[in-house]
């Protein structure tokens, strides 16, 4: 089978994962991985799967593979993590987070998991930490996506009608404040 082809598999199967499909997703990753059993991104997604089946032996086994494959998959350490989380193994459940959290520092996802797991642990400080870096990366990730949307405004309305209107929203946001 060609690269592309499989790429294209593979894109096809995160398509069903991301519109929850698991079913679909399932079968699609498992085609991928009779084509290719060394596609890491497979055995990670349907060690997921099984895991949101309750399935977590197989799941542990499934995203042990993928790491075998590839040690630097975040989201297979992640979702290791939260195997071990469920069963109330911590210290594993957090080491496998901060594993994923070194790996993609820029995920909020890794910073709450382990935000719940020190917690667990009752390790509040760092807990908190945690918590305020997973919502640090989600405001950065929001003002990236505003600056976006107003660079995007600028380019089709004009710097004029950009000001106008942040003027307008401005007085509007007085008003209701002072109302309200």
């Amino acid at each position: 089978m060609e690269n592309e082809e499989l790429a294209q598999w593979i894109k096809a199967a995160d398509a069903q994962y991301a519109k929850g499909r698991t079913d679909g997703a399932f079968e699609a990753y498992t085609a991928v991985l009779q084509q290719d059993p060394a596609v890491a991104w497979a055995h990670s997604r349907i060690g997921a799967i099984l895991a949101q089946r309750g399935r977590l032996d197989e799941a542990e086994q499934s995203l042990n593979k993928a790491l075998e494959l590839d040690p630097e998959l975040p989201q297979a350490h992640s979702n290791l993590g939260n195997i071990y989380y469920t069963r109330g193994e911590y210290d594993r459940a957090v080491e496998r987070y901060q594993i994923a959290a070194k790996l993609d520092p820029a995920n909020p996802v890794y910073h709450e998991n382990l935000h719940a797991a020190f917690k667990k642990q009752k390790k509040y400080t760092e807990a908190v930490k945690a918590l305020k870096q997973s919502h640090k990366l989600v405001r950065d990730k929001a003002n990236v996506e505003t600056r976006s949307q107003f660079q995007g405004m600028k380019r089709r309305f004009g710097c004029a009608s950009v000001l106008l209107v942040s003027a307008l929203l401005i007085a509007a946001l007085a008003f209701f404040l002072t109302f309200a």
